[in-house]
């Protein structure tokens, strides 16, 4: 690869950074260079969509953001009184995720410690095990594209 070049999303650089957050209490992950940052949810307005998960609209400042429900197409439900808003970056735009009250983590993972995962899904990049539980990293530009159903 050529100096400057970028890396495409599957491949594996030496390490990893990753944010660690849940949503329903399931440990997930995402790059930190995917991550434009977190702050308190402070709740959506929902509209008319098309797009599935994504059938709200958030304030962040000035901007008015599109929010994915992760939790929904994981079919899980946010735990928390004061759940927090992950804002994703995307080549689009961001858009925000509601996620679990428990703030995230980082922590920085060795490429040799990424796996395919189990059960194939365009939205997660690798696995990895964090504390001894299998954790999903998330490809948040690819978000938005229902996994694959197994029979």
């Amino acid at each position: 690869m050529l100096r400057g070049q970028s890396k495409q999303i599957g491949e594996r650089a030496d390490s990893w950074s990753l944010m660690v957050f849940s949503i329903g209490g399931s440990r997930l992950a995402a790059r930190t260079k995917d991550v434009g940052g977190v702050r308190p949810w402070t709740g959506a307005m929902q509209v008319p969509s098309r797009t599935p998960y994504v059938n709200a609209l958030m304030r962040n400042g000035e901007d008015v953001l599109p929010v994915f429900d992760l939790a929904g197409m994981l079919n899980l439900r946010v735990q928390g009184d004061t759940p927090m808003c992950l804002i994703a970056k995307r080549q689009d735009g961001p858009m925000v995720i509601c996620i679990d009250a428990t703030i995230p983590t980082l922590t920085t993972v060795e490429s040799t410690a990424l796996y395919p995962p189990a059960q194939p899904d365009p939205n997660i990049l690798w696995q990895c095990q964090i504390d001894g539980i299998t954790v999903p990293i998330y490809a948040f530009s690819n978000l938005a594209t229902p996994p694959v159903a197994t029979s």
